[in-house]
């Protein structure tokens, strides 16, 4: 792309570039979330554990967890079309070990290089539209790409659940391989050249390194912690693997019913997603700080969460979609922590606050799978081994969400957040 600087970035370039980053975020996701339809799948073919299940599908968090701070650094000296490009090679890399694999250790090892190949794929987008885009346009690109996302996750739904019969869980990988390619030659040769190394000096790097261990023991930092890893990593874990086998195991559907309500799930992030673009600004114009949003909103999604678990009717699965919906104000959240900090400390803020969502996820995703494992020895139900499992992560999402409400003084309806430090 013949573009000598950002001035030329309007109209139509604008929304190739745009495109290109939502493509990778939509595959991105798509990977995130794919386990959670073949889990059935790979524990008939390769005879593994719910533990193994657990923490085969961890092995993305893994990737995606060691490359945040390194990704930052990257992105500062290569800018983010060499960054992401070059690392999703490694997703296409992983997705054909996945395809090819003929045990346990192959398809972790195929999951890890995806975690690490699309580990840029939200970050880099979000570097390059706060150097190439007005600042009034961030909230709505950013708004975009969570749509993506989660079209993303529709897509590893029904659709995939369908193409399984005719071309296996494998071949699922091979056409995800052939996108991740696409995708990065998109980005390697779609994306404007003139921002591939930005100007920064050695001293604001050092500035940047020595302020991340004040930014971790910063009182909005920590009042967020236990969110950002029991909660929001784990409703991550629950997204991308656990709820899938929920709805088979607890509600009894089976895998083509359990992929429809999983459609449904991610169709209500969706449109949820985009009521929260719609509504912030709203409320935000009437001085009601984004965090106050929040607060009401997960304790929302707890109480359905409640429900969910602890209902035995066949249509609980309606809690599990209007608790998803809530749960997306995890995102807004997380866009929060930045705004604790100055601004050339922002970046390195929201990295690390990324990077403890997706290591709680990890944590998650795998525990839950022990905790199945120890429960079914114990001779219990697969049904009564999922409802104690997921009781007691709600009970530590409770204790999470008080430590969020009350840290280190209640949220209340006047809230600033340099105010409560």
């Amino acid at each position: 792309m013949l573009i000598q600087d950002k001035s030329q970035i309007r109209g139509l370039v604008a929304l190739k570039i745009f495109l290109l980053f939502a493509f990778a975020y939509f595959l991105s996701y798509a990977f995130r979330s794919i386990n959670a339809v073949i889990a059935p799948e790979l524990v008939n073919d390769l005879a593994i554990s719910n533990t193994q299940l657990g923490l085969l599908s961890s092995a993305y968090f893994i990737g995606f967890a060691c490359m945040q701070i390194p990704l930052g650094l990257a992105m500062d000296r290569y800018g983010s079309r060499r960054t992401e490009s070059i690392l999703l090679i490694f997703a296409l890399l992983g997705a054909i070990t996945f395809a090819f694999a003929e045990d346990l250790y192959g398809l972790m090892l195929g999951r890890l290089f995806i975690g690490v190949g699309v580990s840029a794929c939200l970050m880099a987008a979000f570097t390059a539209y706060r150097r190439w885009f007005k600042l009034e346009q961030q909230g709505q690109l950013a708004s975009g790409m969570l749509v993506f996302g989660t079209l993303g996750a529709l897509l590893t739904t029904v659709p995939v659940q369908i193409s399984l019969p005719v071309i296996g869980w494998r071949g699922v990988f091979v056409v995800m391989a052939v996108l991740v390619f696409i995708a990065m030659l998109g980005i390697r040769f779609g994306l404007p050249r003139f921002d591939d190394h930005p100007k920064h000096n050695q001293g604001e790097h050092a500035e940047a390194s020595m302020s991340l261990w004040q930014i971790v023991r910063h009182p909005f930092f920590i009042r967020m912690l236990p969110l950002g890893v029991i909660n929001h990593g784990g409703f991550m874990a629950l997204q991308t693997l656990w709820i899938g086998p929920w709805f088979i195991y607890v509600s009894g559907f089976d895998p083509k019913q359990s992929a429809q309500i999983l459609f449904l799930f991610n169709a209500a992030m969706l449109c949820a997603y985009a009521f929260n673009a719609w509504l912030i600004p709203k409320i935000n114009l009437k001085g009601v700080h984004t965090i106050l949003y929040v607060k009401w909103a997960l304790m929302l999604s707890l109480v359905l969460q409640f429900f969910a678990i602890t209902s035995t009717s066949t249509h609980a699965w309606i809690f599990w979609v209007a608790m998803a919906a809530a749960s997306t104000t995890h995102i807004l959240g997380q866009s929060t922590v930045s705004t604790a900090f100055p601004k050339q400390n922002a970046g390195v803020a929201s990295t690390s606050y990324n990077l403890i969502i997706f290591i709680g996820a990890f944590f998650v995703q795998w525990l839950i799978g022990v905790g199945l494992d120890i429960s079914t020895n114990l001779e219990q139900t697969k049904a009564d081994a999922f409802r104690q499992v997921f009781f007691v992560f709600f009970v530590m999402q409770l204790a999470a969400y008080l430590w969020f409400y009350f840290y280190p003084k209640p949220l209340k309806k006047n809230f600033q957040i340099h105010e409560s430090l």
